[in-house]
């Protein structure tokens, strides 16, 4: 442990119940990973997460070495990868609750590794606040968006609102600085959190522009290839989505193909049995195997009820792709009509909307078949959002903080 002491001055733990090499996919895991993959040559990150494997010792720290990069992994909990992919139907099933117990069990173990330098902890979930206050060190909270009451959500926190707004209050609290990814939230803890106001702010989560970078519109003569990555949430609408999808198959001459990369199974969703014939699977993929995907793809689209801001948004433009979304008011950031993409006017399932989603996208196809759109002009739109200018704004509190705390 000396020879680790003496390469880096100070260490950002990632507490987050995540596996790296996991088939777990969403916006705050890419985010998570995309801590690790950008790490500052002076600092060591660790992340305490969970290992679907089996294969590494619990408590002890593994060196990873990744496109280029390097950072420390200490599992604290074996864990199925088909529970990190489900839905925990009672708290004893629930990924986050043994987790959390985990961590108290290795406690000794992370205290005495976050004295041997300068240590602060980036966390993403409210509950692991308290975590970091039993640790000892600063923590900078990243909030991933609001979750809507009236909406259906896919999580225990649907049958236990009142813990969540309770966790939330205490996370912002004693948080030493926070991150909203949403514009709407961020004003939310600023005017009902006391003492929020001085510490909030509002930073979307980024997009790995090492790997996603424009390419030209392949096979413009059709199908039309739609594409959308993650998980498929019920706040997402996955039917609405795959309304959508049969819609621009009807009204396009050329028809349409549906990609989808993500764990979850479309096919629990009856409105999937109309384009099941036009569509692709692919599974989970990492971030490089669907940044190798993407020229290959033309459109992405959004139907959700809620969001923060989806890396699956930012690596489409990233790519060069436009995508067309109902209305969230964060997607105005990227989403510039008829540059990178729509937003509508509302937000809903009807009928109606699904027509205008699907009559937004064929305008993009018919421009890049016309040669009115160009993948240079779609990226330039997410470059405040790209890893590489936006993620050091984050390694930056991190070393603020621990000077601070530790003079």
């Amino acid at each position: 442990m000396k020879n680790i002491q003496t390469a880096y001055q100070s260490t950002l733990i990632a507490l987050h119940a995540l596996d790296p090499f996991g088939s777990k996919v969403g916006g705050i895991e890419t985010h998570v990973r995309q801590v690790l993959r950008y790490r500052p040559k002076d600092m060591r990150i660790i992340l305490i997460g969970v290992d679907d494997s089996g294969k590494y010792p619990l408590g002890e720290l593994t060196e990873v070495h990744e496109n280029g990069s390097s950072y420390w992994f200490m599992p604290i909990l074996h864990c199925n990868a088909s529970a990190v992919n489900s839905v925990a139907k009672k708290l004893t099933q629930s990924v986050t609750l043994n987790f959390f117990k985990n961590v108290l069990k290795y406690l000794p173990r992370i205290r005495a590794i976050s004295k041997e330098m300068p240590t602060s902890i980036d966390i993403q979930r409210y509950e692991f606040s308290w975590l970091c206050q039993l640790i000892g060190c600063p923590y900078v909270l990243t909030t991933h968006g609001d979750m809507r009451p009236d909406q259906p959500m896919d999580s225990l926190l649907a049958k236990y609102p009142y813990i969540h707004h309770f966790n939330e209050r205490h996370a912002v609290k004693y948080a030493a600085h926070v991150y909203s990814v949403n514009k709407e939230q961020t004003e939310r803890i600023k005017a009902k959190i006391k003492g929020a106001a001085s510490k909030t702010e509002f930073m979307t989560v980024s997009v790995d522009d090492r790997l996603f970078k424009p390419t030209p519109y392949l096979n413009l003569d059709g199908p039309i290839q739609l594409a959308f990555v993650g998980r498929l949430d019920h706040f997402k609408r996955p039917g609405m989505m795959f309304n959508v999808i049969k819609r621009i198959n009807e009204i396009s001459p050329s028809g349409a193909h549906f990609h989808y990369v993500g764990a979850a199974d479309p096919t629990v969703f009856p409105e999937f049995n109309a384009i099941k014939s036009i569509s692709t699977c692919h599974g989970f993929q990492t971030s490089a195997q669907i940044a190798e995907l993407w020229p290959y793809w033309h459109l992405g689209l959004v139907t959700s009820t809620f969001e923060g801001m989806p890396v699956y948004v930012l690596e489409a433009l990233c790519a060069g792709r436009p995508v067309c979304s109902v209305h969230l008011p964060q997607m105005h950031l990227v989403l510039k009509e008829l540059s990178s993409g729509t937003v509508l006017a509302e937000n809903d399932d009807s009928a109606e909307r699904v027509e205008e989603l699907a009559s937004s996208l064929m305008v993009y196809w018919q421009n890049m078949q016309l040669g009115k759109l160009l993948p240079a002009q779609v990226n330039v739109e997410v470059e405040p959002f790209k890893a590489s200018n936006q993620i050091n704004v984050l390694y930056s509190r991190h070393k603020k903080i621990q000077e601070a705390h530790y003079k």
